[in-house]
């Protein structure tokens, strides 16, 4: 059977069969925490319907997300330079299935081993540092409902459902911004009919027009996590 995680079902068959004795298959519960900062990693995770954002805290106590996972994603970049301790903070914004590894497999079977593998999650993690450099650019040069549509956009395209859970109160720490904020913003948005919501959860129900609210950021990340998967284009550089 082919993985979900499409990092997994990249690879060749051998090398999915010879990697599958050391994955566990799992489900993440939603603000379950999988690595944090500075803190040892002990398992790597292949998300499949789950997904994940990756956190900064600010001096002043706010919360800002920098990265998203899904399906594409692989959580625990940080041992792929050898880097035994997390350089992030990931938490899970969507609870779904994963696979995970014990850290020591990791290490025994991909990164000294080498192989399609290895360089396939280089080549991600590439990406990934591209996309926390456009997050970072775009949470420092765009408005927050600008940001807030490309947020909604990226979280979409890594749902399994039509409708997501999405709360006002976790878009509004993730954005940095004041909940009321996003009430409002959200408000706006379901009057022009883009998107529809109740009890937790958020539809988008006219993605054209989202899309156009939303900064040029989500259409770079999402051109530049496509290059990923196609190895005859470099990841791009990211621009505002």
């Amino acid at each position: 059977m082919i993985p979900e995680n499409k990092l997994l079902a990249a690879l060749p068959e051998t090398e999915r069969k010879r990697l599958d004795p050391y994955l566990e298959n799992m489900f993440v519960e939603h603000r379950q925490v999988l690595v944090e900062f500075d803190s040892p990693i002990e398992y790597v995770y292949f998300l499949e319907t789950a997904v994940t954002s990756t956190i900064v805290h600010t001096p002043h106590g706010e919360t800002l997300e920098v990265g998203i996972m899904g399906a594409e994603g692989f959580v625990g970049l940080s041992l792929l330079y050898g880097v035994k301790r997390s350089n992030g903070t990931v938490v899970v914004q969507m609870p779904g299935r994963a696979q995970r590894m014990k850290t020591a497999d990791f290490v025994q079977h991909v990164k000294v081993r080498g192989g399609p593998c290895l360089d396939l999650l280089l080549r991600y993690a590439n990406f990934f540092q591209v996309m926390v450099q456009q997050h970072a650019a775009c949470n420092a040069a765009h408005r927050v409902d600008e940001r807030m549509c490309r947020w909604i956009l990226l979280t979409q395209d890594r749902a399994s459902d039509e409708a997501f859970p999405l709360t006002h109160e976790y878009l509004s720490l993730m954005l940095g911004t004041r909940r009321a904020t996003v009430s409002s913003i959200a408000h706006d948005l379901k009057e022009q009919g883009i998107i529809a919501y109740t009890r937790g959860k958020m539809r988008v129900t006219n993605r054209e027009r989202l899309e156009a609210c939303s900064c040029d950021c989500y259409r770079l990340i999402k051109e530049q996590m496509s290059h990923t998967f196609n190895h005859d284009r470099p990841v791009a550089q990211f621009h505002l």
